[in-house]
């Protein structure tokens, strides 16, 4: 199923994505699809991918 809306970081419409951290819906520009988070998640964590917290 495709999600269309107002991306929750820059405000463009088109198909959406859900962060797997903070559950915001993100357009393609502002979503990481190889670790699955938006990029104010991607930023303020690190890891290796969505399924490998690290510290």
């Amino acid at each position: 199923m495709e999600v269309r809306g107002l991306c929750s970081i820059c405000g463009q419409p088109g198909k959406m994505y859900t962060c797997s951290l903070c559950g915001n819906l993100v357009c393609e520009k502002c979503f990481q699809q190889d670790r699955g988070v938006c990029q104010r998640c991607q930023r303020g964590t690190r890891f290796k991918n969505r399924n490998d917290l690290i510290d």
